[in-house]
């Protein structure tokens, strides 16, 4: 017996808006027109004799015949897109990865060449935010977050943040070859907003009766570097966030003594999960933080 399908085009469009809850976010994803996903959704609708969205002010809902219907239909185009990927050999097509900037410039850029050397069928977008976000309920495919906390036990950890003092070359004071702990204390001093353990790291490097330390205003990761490496002062900074400064000699360490700070994990979305170039920029990710982590080690 013949199948009473409906169009393709038809599904994807309503599957993506209803996934997302916006006609505008599916056409940007299937990269038509927002007319066409209306046009697709009013010609199924017609088809199956139902309202399968609502307008909201901040877009559109699914009915309830709409939300059954999504998902049966989510599921059913996950197969067909897996089914198809098995027949390829090489993974290819487009990731989403979003990703704090400091992260992006810092480590993850440097390292895009050599992504691109091995996964030249995989194209790789970048969305750079600072805004903390749920995975699942968004259009990326995977996403690099630094957390404090204990993360879900479905994200990858990338690396532990570890938290050390860096200056620029001749800033911090020596004595006798020893860094002069009272100097530095009373010295300028950078706070970044994330790593503002300097009260701590004074305590912990021996500094028994340490002064008041006058902080100036936290800047962001980037400001804060850049302004070490302008001599303004020392910094408190995750050691994988300045390793380009130290490699090229614009930031020296000032003491092996670290905090450790939380850690940067991957998330990977689970319907994103399923596809080849996803899993291949997930392995990829954590073999260079594996060989981040033994290089520093």
């Amino acid at each position: 017996m013949a199948r009473s399908l409906p169009p393709l085009n038809a599904l994807r469009a309503f599957e993506a808006a209803g996934r997302l809850g916006s006609f505008t976010r599916a056409a940007t994803e299937l990269h038509v027109s927002h007319s066409a996903i209306s046009r697709h959704v009013r010609g199924l609708e017609n088809r199956l004799n139902a309202h399968l969205f609502r307008n909201k002010n901040s877009g559109v809902e699914l009915t309830d015949q709409g939300s059954i219907y999504l998902s049966k239909i989510t599921p059913a185009l996950d197969q067909i897109a897996e089914a198809t990927e098995l027949l390829s050999s090489q993974p290819e097509g487009s990731v989403t990865l979003t990703t704090e900037s400091t992260i992006a410039q810092k480590w993850l850029v440097p390292r895009l060449a050599k992504f691109k050397a091995s996964h030249p069928d995989i194209r790789l977008e970048l969305s750079v935010t600072t805004r903390v976000m749920n995975i699942e309920a968004h259009d990326f495919d995977m996403a690099i977050r630094y957390l404090r906390s204990d993360p879900p036990k479905d994200h990858d950890l990338l690396f532990e943040s570890a938290v050390r003092a860096y200056a620029a070359p001749g800033f911090a004071p020596i004595i006798n070859g020893r860094l002069d702990l009272h100097a530095l204390a009373t010295g300028p001093l950078i706070e970044e907003a994330t790593f503002r353990l300097w009260g701590e790291w004074f305590e912990k490097a021996g500094l028994l009766e340490a002064p008041d330390l006058n902080l100036p205003h936290p800047l962001s990761a980037l400001l804060a570097i850049q302004s070490a490496v302008a001599g303004l002062g020392a910094v408190l900074m995750d050691k994988n966030l300045c390793e380009p400064e130290v490699l090229s000699g614009a930031l020296v360490e000032l003491s092996p003594l670290e905090i450790p700070f939380g850690g940067y994990y991957l998330a990977v979305n689970r319907r994103a999960g399923r596809r080849k170039a996803v899993r291949a920029v997930r392995q990829w990710l954590l073999d260079e933080s594996v060989a981040n982590t033994s290089r520093k080690s």
